[in-house]
């Protein structure tokens, strides 16, 4: 993919920062350094160069409690610690046999907040954990445990894809990027964050279910654009939405791009269409929720322009715009995300 101009990215959604960001990462540098979180990086000093609380900043804006806002950027920087020491690049993104036992022993210290290993990352996974039992209601933790399970899973399927040299199908990729870029974790983080929580009632349904599942895809679906250049540039890795629609269309990287934008305009102008409209049928929490994952949409578009984690040496590789340039009336959709389209906010729950 040898695309020299910075990519423009759709969204109308306004952005905003909270103005303790630089509070917020000053503490989370802090906090990585007193569990050593860089032992466990293949390039030290790299974790502080992310800004997390920038990104923090931009997606949890209306907190007034540090505990919570401090938790959701110190959540972040270990998520970005771990995807870096394991992960896409790091030392079992091919291994999918070592990766599970790592899952398997994470997913426990998510259960329960204790561990006996040395690993700078299992010790901080269970600080992390711990605070759960302060901050949160058993039900946001319950949530928050099934979202990082859910996230560490799907670090196995990605390193089995690596392993065998092979690539998913768009369907199959469309299901895993709900997932697998952790953006669920964060999304079950937004109440804590903030110190309310969403009506289990309400969070659990249909259409708000779809509208947290439209806003994980679109996170990382704009990570796979604002990345590739990284990607590429340090592993080679081809598990993103671009290298995917190539695979399967038998294009060029470059060629596939345009799809890959239509499909994730696709996607954004049914959440937008669909957030409108379960605003009267649902709770002043769960829209203040919904409000949340709109600020990720936009916050993480912004945050990708600015990090240095993402940036071409001369420029960035996203931007925002405020027109769309594809059509989106005939993108398909994926067979595991095609229910998105007909969730109706005016039909009651299953019961």
């Amino acid at each position: 993919m040898t695309i020299c101009d910075t990519t423009l990215l759709w969204c109308p959604i306004p952005p905003g920062i909270h103005p303790n960001w630089r509070q917020w990462e000053r503490d989370t540098v802090a906090w990585l350094e007193s569990f050593a979180l860089e032992d466990e990086q293949r390039e030290k000093k790299r974790l502080q160069a992310i800004i997390a609380g920038e990104l923090a900043g931009r997606t949890i804006l209306s907190c007034d409690d540090p505990p919570g806002a401090q938790f959701s950027t110190d959540s972040l920087m270990w998520l970005f610690a771990f995807d870096d020491a394991y992960c896409d690049e790091g030392r079992y993104s091919h291994d999918p046999a070592a990766m599970a036992m790592l899952v398997a022993e994470m997913g426990r210290i998510a259960e329960t907040g204790r561990t006996v290993s040395t690993s700078p990352l299992a010790r901080a996974l269970a600080e992390l954990r711990s605070r759960l039992d302060v901050l949160a209601s058993p039900a946001q933790t319950a949530r928050w445990v099934h979202a990082m399970k859910g996230y560490l899973g799907y670090q196995v399927w990605e390193a089995a894809f690596r392993h065998t040299g092979t690539i998913p199908t768009l369907d199959e990729y469309a299901v895993a990027r709900i997932r697998n870029g952790s953006m669920e974790v964060c999304a079950m983080t937004l109440d804590i964050a903030e110190g309310y929580e969403v009506p289990a009632a309400e969070i659990d349904r249909p259409d708000v279910r779809a509208l947290t599942e439209m806003a994980c895809s679109l996170v990382g679906w704009d990570n796979d654009i604002a990345s590739y250049y990284k990607e590429h540039e340090r592993s080679g890795d081809r598990i993103n939405l671009v290298d995917v629609i190539a695979d399967q269309k038998g294009s060029t990287p470059a060629e596939a791009l345009p799809s890959a934008i239509a499909l994730r305009d696709a996607v954004l102008a049914r959440y937008l269409e669909l957030r409108d409209e379960i605003e009267p049928h649902v709770g002043s929490l769960t829209w203040r929720y919904i409000g949340g994952l709109s600020a990720w949409i936009r916050g993480n578009l912004d945050w990708s322009a600015n990090t240095a984690r993402y940036r071409r040496p001369d420029c960035p590789t996203v931007a925002v715009t405020s027109s769309r340039e594809y059509a989106t009336g005939d993108c398909p959709q994926p067979p595991g995300i095609a229910w998105w389209w007909t969730a109706d906010p005016t039909q009651p729950a299953a019961a």
